[in-house]
Parts: structure tokens; sequence; C-alpha cells
């Protein structure tokens, strides 16, 4: 597939992305949709979906054709999240299929041999894959980790734990960050990667409060032996391998983002436009169409954001700053949108089982996950 020839000036994505695009929609549609209570509790159906999403080719959109995927572009996870957003089941699921910030991380990072091993089963679905990096005593702070990966003769032993890991239940392929020199702090941070079956390795889920099927999973390391060749790189290189995730990482959370406050748009507007009060359309209140216009303004600014976002990571000019913008201001307007979606909706908005509720809940995550909002402004405060 092809980064060029955009299909017009407004938008930033290419036919071939608008083409990936349809045939996620159109699986999400099928797969997704109909099935959603089906993910709560049973992680062996998550694991169907997965090689389901497989078939569908919409994993590892941007491995390379070398290694038998089709070539796409990076935007492609942005497109993925975005219709996650977008989709009712994606209010139950969480971040799901949402994990090629991983691959990312392997076809930039990894050998020629680690990239022939992995990329067929990511492909198919049979390996998803997660990144145990986030501590109980580290969150935004990564260079606070404790876990440690010590040299001994050919393998790297690790010891520690992580928590909050997305898809870290069901994932067979974990790029676990560890401190592989104590001493240098960040500098001695490196990537390994460790096969879900490794002796040593335990796993225990977690449960939040939106996203009842999140698959979220607390990880222990007990003398966990690799090999050395499972090294990233080289020794302290985990810093420059994450740094170059962010932008990317950033804009696949925006995109998620908006998607969310589009969906809960279109439900508050199906909404009034139903619900009678007073003898009238609740939409036919001047104050609700007030609120509707604001909604709808900000859900335009934040696309145009995005839009413009994309443009700049193609045209290698968007730095960390600017992805500390989007991930600050995108997922805080899909929460002011969601927030008074839920209150057009009244009371029946806090039923637990009205999608809107569900959305409200799951939203709240844009804000704290890959980086909190306070730590965003840290980031763009340092520009200044």
């Amino acid at each position: 597939m092809s980064d060029h020839n955009t299909i017009d000036s407004l938008n930033p994505f290419t036919e071939e992305e608008e083409m990936f695009r349809r045939t996620v929609r159109q699986f999400l549609d099928k797969e997704l949709e109909p099935n959603v209570d089906k993910f709560v509790g049973d992680l062996d159906y998550d694991r169907a979906f997965w090689r389901k999403a497989g078939e569908a080719g919409i994993l590892g959109a941007a491995i390379p054709e070398e290694f038998g995927g089709p070539g796409a572009s990076d935007m492609c996870g942005v497109v993925l999240a975005q219709e996650l957003g977008r989709s009712a089941g994606g209010a139950t699921i969480g971040s799901s299929l949402s994990a090629d910030i991983a691959t990312y991380i392997l076809m930039t990072g990894g050998s020629a041999e680690q990239k022939h091993k992995w990329a067929p089963g990511i492909l198919s679905g049979d390996i998803p894959q997660c990144m145990p990096l986030t501590e109980s005593e580290a969150g935004s702070d990564a260079t606070a980790i404790r876990t440690t990966a010590i040299r001994d003769g050919d393998s790297y032993v690790i010891n520690g734990s992580k928590i909050y890991i997305s898809n870290g239940n069901k994932a067979k392929l974990l790029y676990v960050v560890a401190k592989t020199d104590p001493a240098k702090g960040g500098r001695g941070m490196s990537i390994l990667l460790v096969e879900g079956d490794t002796p040593g390795v335990s796993r225990h889920p977690m449960h939040t409060m939106g996203y009842p099927a999140y698959d979220l999973a607390e990880f222990h390391f007990d003398n966990v032996r690799v090999p050395a060749e499972n090294l990233f790189l080289g020794e302290g290189r985990a810093l420059d391998i994450l740094m170059s995730t962010f932008a990317l990482d950033r804009l696949e959370i925006a995109g998620r983002a908006l998607g969310e406050a589009e969906l809960a748009f279109n439900l508050a507007l199906d909404f009034v436009k139903e619900r009678k009060a007073f003898g009238q359309r609740v939409i036919d209140f001047q104050n609700t169409q007030f609120k509707l216009a604001e909604m709808k303004t900000d859900i335009e600014v934040g696309r145009a954001f995005l839009h413009d976002s994309v443009r700049k990571y193609r045209a290698n000019k968007f730095d960390l700053a600017d992805g500390a913008m989007i991930k600050l201001w995108v997922p805080e307007m899909a929460s002011r949108v969601i927030d008074t979606a839920l209150q057009m909706f009244g009371g029946s908005g806090f039923m637990e089982e009205m999608l809107i509720s569900k959305l409200y809940r799951a939203n709240r995550l844009q804000r704290l996950y890959a980086g909190t909002s306070e730590l965003q402004k840290v980031a763009i405060a340092k520009k200044f």
C-alpha cells in the first residue's frame, strides 16, 4: 500500500488507508457489535476474535512485504483506533486490537531473524502482543522502574513486577522493559522479547472501572531466563525505542478518543430527536440545540487537530510537544462531549446497561494511560 495520494486536501488519509478503514468497519460490524457480551469473562472468545481479525487482514498492517505483511503505513493504526472508538463494542473490549505499537517496535528495533520469526503469528492473530512497562511505583515516570534483567552468560535473567498491561492475559509475546544496568537509571533500561510461556512468568487479570472485557494484567517475573539475542538493539536502548513510539501512540489515542466523541454525539442526537418533555421533543429546546452545537464544534476542531497532526507526522515534523498537545486536548475534549451527551439522557444515562454509560466510564481512561494529562502539560511546557 502507498502512503501517497490522499483522497482530498481535507482528508490526510490515503485511498489505501480509507480502504483499510472500510475493512475494519465491516469486520467490527460483523464480529464485534453483535457479539460484544460474549467477550466479558471469556478470554478464549477474545483470542478467537484476534484470529478472525488476522483472517480479515487488519492485524500487522504496517509489517513490510519482505516479512509477509501488506507493507501499509503506520497510519493504519490510527484508523483502527478511531474505528474502535466509533464502535459500540469498543466501550466493552478496551484497547484490544490497538496493539500495533508493539508491532512498530518489532519492525523498527528487531533483528531480521526476530521479524521473520514473529511476523506470521502477529498477522494471523495467533500471537497477541503486549509491552510490560508500567510498575506500581513507575507510571508516568518510566525511568523509575525496578524490574531488572541481568546478564548471565548467554542469557538475561529478569526479576520484577508489572501492572496495568493491556492485552496481558492473552499475549504470547512480551516486550519487557527492564534495567540491565540499574546504576544508569533511564539510560540503563533495555527491552527484551519474552515468550509468554517462559518459566517464571506469571500473570493475573486486573479489573477496571470501564471496559468490562478489557484484557488487563499484572505480571510477575521470577528468575525468567531469556536468550541474549532477545535483546532489542543493545543494552540501554529502551528509551530510544520508546521515544520513537510516542508520536504514533499519541495519534492512536487521539483517534480513539475522537471516535468515542463521535459515537457519543450520535447517540445523544438520536435520543433527543425521539425523547419528549413538556409536550415537545428535547431537541426543540434551544438549550439542547446550543449544547449540540458546542459538541459538534468540539468534535470538528478535534478532527482538524488530528488531521493536521497526521500531515505533520508524514512530513517528519511531529515532535514530542505536538504529541503531548494532541494527547492532552483530544481526550479532554472527548470527555466534555461524552459528559454532555450523558446529561442529555437524563437519569437513563446513568443506568449501567445504557451504551452512553459504558462509554462515559470507558473514555475516562484516555486521560490517564500512556501518560496522564498532567504529564502532557509538563512535556509541552519544556518547549517554552
